[in-house]
């Protein structure tokens, strides 16, 4: 597995803050603003774990980002580390990030049942720059995540 050990949510982006329009908890002023695009995920209407997972990222919610795990990737990464890594990330973006987004682009399914989706996450920061990376989310076919890789803005 390709997927971070006790620093999942390192992930994220240092610097960058998270987005998702939908559900997001009432932000001080201190807090970026956050979009979410989760476009083309189809007629679904069930929400996916990666799409989830992805919002956790955004979001800083290590307890969400964990769940959405598959059961024995939950046993090597611990739920405690997630939070942690979460709150870690969020006090260090405070006052750098004016507004995040988290862009769907596209997804695969693969002959095996598992799913690769294709994420953008950017954060205009608060001066006036901007910083973006790209996140592969592999999923099981029941819906779990057992990777997420990263791939910086170069």
């Amino acid at each position: 597995m390709c997927l971070i050990g006790a620093s999942l949510l390192e992930l994220a982006v240092t610097g960058c803050a998270p987005p998702w329009q939908l559900g997001l908890p009432h932000r001080s002023a201190s807090q970026p603003r956050v979009a979410a695009a989760m476009a083309g995920a189809g007629s679904r209407a069930r929400s996916l774990q990666s799409d989830t997972f992805m919002r956790s990222v955004a979001l800083r919610d290590g307890a969400l980002g964990w769940r959405q795990l598959c059961p024995d990737l939950q046993r090597v990464v611990t739920e405690n580390a997630m939070r942690n890594q979460a709150e870690s990330q969020k006090a260090a973006e405070v006052g750098r990030v004016a507004r995040l987004a988290i862009d769907f682009v596209g997804s695969r399914s693969l002959r095996s049942g598992t799913s690769i989706r294709f994420y953008v996450l950017t954060a205009d920061l608060t001066d006036g720059s901007a910083s973006s990376r790209v996140f592969i989310v592999r999923s099981r076919p029941a819906g779990c995540v057992e990777d997420v890789q990263v791939e910086d803005e170069r």
